[in-house]
C-alpha cells in the first residue's frame, strides 16, 4: 500500500514493500502406498522417512498371505526413497462409542474410539459423571445508607464507609419513589463515584449492589478462584437458573464476565434467597482391563486449561468431535450422564477378506494430501483397482502412477492383456514388466514381488541427483538379485511399443529399468514418455503455488508483467537445468499475457489467462549412429 501523507509531519519516512518471491519448484519424489499392514492407523495417509518408521508403526512382513506392499516401502527406501506416505487398508474396524449431548433432542456431541483395532477393544467402558471444579458461591451482596447525591453529578456520598463496594458494581439507589442503576466507577472512603451523571437528586436513601437484569454480562461473586475463560457457569437463585459461559475475569474485584447477557432477573436485596454462581463440567472414567483412567472437570470449551482434547491422554481410547460438531449452545453441549458402557462394533482384520472397495477408500484419503507425487498398489493388479489409480492421478493432476504387472505374464499374452486394459490419454501411469525377485527378508530362499516399490525408489533418486526431467531408465534397481522371467531384445521390442516398460538383466550391468514410456495411446506422441508428463505436473504445480498470491489482486498491467517475470525467471532456472530443449531460453518456452488472451469480456468474467509455451527434452530413446563408408578415402601406406 502506498505511504500516505495525510496528517504527517513533514520529515522522512519507510515504507516497506514485500513483492512475491521467485516460484519454488515442488517436490516431485514423494510417494505413497496403499496396502494391508499387521498394525497401525486405518485409511489415513501416514508420513514416513525411513523403514524404522513403518515399522514401528505399521509392524513387519506379512506371510500368510504373503503381502507385497511392506516389501515395495522397503524397496523405495533402499533405491534412495526418502519421504513418503503409507495408507492401510483392512477389514478391521476400531471400538467405538457415540456420546450424545444433554439437549431436548439429544446429538452426538463426542466419539470414543480404541486406540487398536479389534474384537478386544469391545470390552473397553466409558463413564460420564458431572464434574464441578468451583463450588457454588455467592454473588456478591453490599448495601449502604445514602448520604447525598446530585442529579448534575456522578458522585454519591454514603453516610457510612462504602468499602464494600468495587469498581465495576452495578448499584441501585433509591429515596422513597426515586431510583436508578448506575455503575461504580471507583470507590474513595464514604464517596462513590458513577460512570455517569444521576437522573435524580437524593438527600437519602439506600445504595445496594442492584439486581442482576436480563442482559447483563457483569456479575461479582465472593471467589473466582478456578474460575477462568470459558467455565460454564450455572447461576440460581431458588428455581430460577440458567448457565452462561466466562468470557474474562477480573480477579482483583473477583468480577466474571459473560459471553453473553443473563436471561433471568436475580434479586440481590438482602431479604432475598442467595444468587449462586457454580461451574459446570464433566468427567470420563475409562476402563480398560484391570485399570481405570479418570478425567475429572472436563470442558467443552477450547478456552479452558481442561478442555476435553488436550487433557483427555487415554491409553487405550482417543477421544474426538462427533463430525458434524453438536449444534447445542452451552451447558447442553455437554456430553450426557452415562453409566459406564462398552465400546463396540470392534473387529479384527482379516487381509485375505479385503475388498477392491477397502483399495478405492485408501486411495480416496490421499485426495487431502498435496505432497504425493508418486502413487502405487503392489497388492493389486487388477484393472478395478488400476484404473482407478490412473483415474485418481488424473484428477488430481500432480501425481504419477507406477502399474505392477500381474504374476507370471507371459511377454506375448499376459502382459499385453494386462496393457489393453489400462491407459490414460494424458500419460498419467507408467507399466513394468517382469516382477522382480529379492532375498526373502524373512525366510531362506528368495521371493518374486512387484517392482513398484523399488521403481519408485528409482524415480526419487532420478528426480534428486539429475532432475524430474530425466528419464527414470538405465539405471540399476537396488536389491533386486533377478527377474521373473528374462527378456530379449526381439521379445521387449513390440512391448516398447505399447507401452510396456521392461526391466531387464544384462550381463556385467546388472538389472535395469530399459524403457520409459506411459500408457498413453500410442498416437499421442506428446504424452508418451514418462519424464516429460512428469515434468509437466513439475511445473505446473509450481507455477500454481508459486502465482497463488495474484487471486483476488486488480487484474491490470502491473500485475500481468510481474506475473510474466515471475514465470519466465522460473522457466529460465528449468531452462537451465537441461529439461527445456533449446539454445537459448526463447527457443526453449514463451509466457505470453496481453490484451489479446484478456480482452474486457475476459477480465469482466474475473479471469486472467497466461499462455504458456514449453519445449520439453524428450530421452534419447533409440541411438541410431549413421555409419558411412566413403570409397576412395584416404590410404594408410607402411
Amino acid at each position: 500500500m502506498a505511504f500516505v501523507a495525510t496528517n504527517k509531519a513533514p520529515g522522512v519516512y519507510i515504507d516497506e514493500i514485500q513483492l512475491p518471491g521467485a516460484i519454488a519448484g515442488v517436490g516431485t519424489s514423494t510417494a505413497a502406498f496403499v496396502g494391508p499392514a499387521q498394525q497401525g492407523p486405518l485409511k489415513r495417509p501416514t508420513f514416513l522417512t525411513n523403514p524404522t518408521q513403518f515399522q514401528n508403526t505399521f509392524g513387519s512382513f506379512i506371510t500368510a498371505p504373503l503381502v507385497f506392499v511392506t516389501h515395495a516401502v522397503k524397496g523405495f527406501f533402499d533405491n534412495g526413497g526418502t519421504a513418503c506416505y503409507f495408507v492401510r487398508v483392512g477389514t478391521a474396524a476400531q471400538a467405538f462409542l457415540v456420546l450424545n449431548d444433554r439437549a431436548a433432542t439429544p446429538r452426538p456431541v463426542l466419539v470414543i474410539t480404541a486406540k487398536q483395532e479389534g474384537v478386544s477393544g469391545n470390552s473397553i467402558t466409558v463413564e460420564v459423571q458431572d464434574s464441578n471444579k468451583v463450588a457454588p458461591v455467592n454473588a456478591v451482596r453490599a448495601a449502604a445508607t445514602l448520604s447525598a447525591a446530585s442529579n448534575d453529578t456522578a458522585t454519591v456520598t454514603a453516610a457510612a464507609d462504602a468499602a464494600n463496594f468495587r469498581p465495576g458494581d452495578i448499584v441501585s439507589l433509591t429515596q422513597g419513589a426515586k431510583t436508578e442503576r448506575a455503575t461504580i466507577a471507583s470507590v474513595t472512603g464514604t464517596t462513590i463515584r458513577v460512570r455517569a451523571n444521576l437522573t435524580n437528586s437524593y438527600t437519602g436513601g439506600d445504595i445496594r449492589i442492584g439486581n442482576l437484569e436480563p442482559g447483563q454480562t457483569a456479575i461479582r461473586i465472593a471467589s473466582t478462584t478456578d474460575i477462568e475463560p470459558g467455565t460454564y457457569l450455572r447461576i440460581a437463585q431458588g428455581a430460577t437458573n440458567e448457565a452462561r459461559v466466562v468470557r474474562s475475569v477480573e480477579r482483583v474485584n473477583n468480577v466474571v464476565t459473560l459471553d453473553q447477557g443473563l436471561i433471568n432477573t436475580y434479586t440481590m436485596a438482602a431479604a432475598d434467597p442467595a444468587v449462586t454462581v457454580g461451574s459446570l463440567e464433566f468427567a470420563l472414567l475409562i476402563k480398560a482391563g484391570a485399570g481405570t483412567e479418570n478425567f475429572p472437570n472436563l470442558s467443552m470449551d477450547p478456552r479452558h486449561s481442561r478442555y476435553f482434547a488436550r487433557v483427555v491422554n487415554s491409553a487405550s481410547v482417543d477421544v474426538t468431535l462427533a463430525d458434524p460438531p453438536s449444534p447445542s449452545v452451552p451447558p447442553a453441549n455437554l456430553p450426557a450422564v452415562v453409566a459406564a458402557t462398552a465400546l463396540a462394533n470392534g473387529k479384527d482384520d482379516d487381509v485375505s477378506a479385503i475388498q477392491t472397495a477397502d483399495y478405492k477408500a485408501g486411495i480416496d484419503t490421499l485426495e487431502r494430501v498435496d505432497e504425493v507425487n508418486i502413487l502405487c498398489v503392489p497388492d493389486r493388479t487388477d484393472q478395478d483397482v488400476q484404473a482407478y489409480m490412473i483415474a485418481h492421478c488424473e484428477k488430481m493432476q500432480d501425481r504419477f502412477a507406477i502399474l505392477d504387472p500381474i504374476p507370471n505374464a507371459t511377454p506375448s499374452n499376459g502382459i499385453v492383456t494386462q496393457r489393453g486394459l489400462v491407459n490414460s490419454d494424458r500419460g498419467y501411469a507408467a507399466l513394468y514388466y517382469p516382477r522382480v525377485i529379492i532375498s526373502n527378508p524373512v525366510a531362506e530362499g528368495r521371493l518374486t514381488i512387484p517392482p513398484s516399490g523399488h521403481l519408485a525408489g528409482l524415480y526419487a533418486r532420478t528426480d534428486n541427483d539429475r532432475g524430474v526431467h530425466k528419464a527414470p531408465a538405465n539405471d540399476t534397481l537396488r536389491g533386486v538379485l533377478a527377474l521373473e522371467r528374462t527378456l530379449s531384445d526381439d521379445e521387449q521390442g513390440p512391448l516398447n511399443e505399447i507401452g510396456v516398460n521392461v526391466i531387464r538383466s544384462f550381463p556385467g550391468k546388472g538389472i535395469r529399468v530399459w524403457g520409459a514410456r506411459t500408457i498413453a495411446p500410442k498416437d499421442v506422441i506428446q504424452w508418451r514418455y514418462i519424464n516429460v508428463r512428469r515434468l509437466l505436473l513439475f511445473i505446473e504445480e509450481s507455477i500454481q503455488e508459486g502465482t497463488r498470491f495474484a487471486v483476488f489482486e486488480p487484474n491490470e498491467l502491473t500485475l500481468w508483467g510481474r506475473l510474466k517475470r515471475q514465470v519466465t525467471d522460473f522457466l529460465t532456472r528449468v531452462w537451465t537445468d537441461g529439461a527445456l530443449f533449446g539454445a537459448t531460453a526463447d527457443q526453449a518456452f514463451r509466457v505470453r499475457v496481453d490484451e489479446e488472451l484478456n480482452p474486457p469480456s475476459v477480465r469482466q468474467l474475473g479471469q486472467l489467462v497466461i499462455e504458456v509455451v514449453l519445449f520439453p527434452t524428450t530421452p534419447a530413446e533409440f541411438v541410431v549412429f549413421r555409419i558411412i563408408q566413403q570409397p576412395g578415402g584416404p590410404v594408410v601406406q607402411e
